[in-house]
């Protein structure tokens, strides 16, 4: 069983490269995290990376585009000084 990552670990691999459309992303997150990897956040757990981005657009972290995702403030975990999507 693999350790799940946390979803933070996705938004800042997006922040480290240029915008680009959702099949070349879930192929970044599957090279760099495993095609089988788990992800979660402090609002859910035991996703797939499609999931992940799922929700990250269902709840306004992401926005995607023509040319790629937008990453949004986060404000699920604001006050949570032990936690930080930085």
């Amino acid at each position: 069983m693999s350790k799940s990552i946390h979803g933070r670990n996705v938004i800042n691999l997006m922040k480290q490269h240029s915008p680009q459309p959702r099949d070349q992303w879930l192929a970044l997150v599957a090279q760099e995290f495993g095609a089988s990897a788990e992800f979660h956040t402090c609002q859910a757990s035991d996703m797939t990376a499609q999931q992940l981005i799922d929700m990250f657009i269902g709840n306004g972290r992401l926005t995607e585009t023509a040319e790629g995702f937008t990453i949004n403030q986060c404000g699920h975990c604001a006050g949570k000084e032990s936690h930080s999507h930085a």
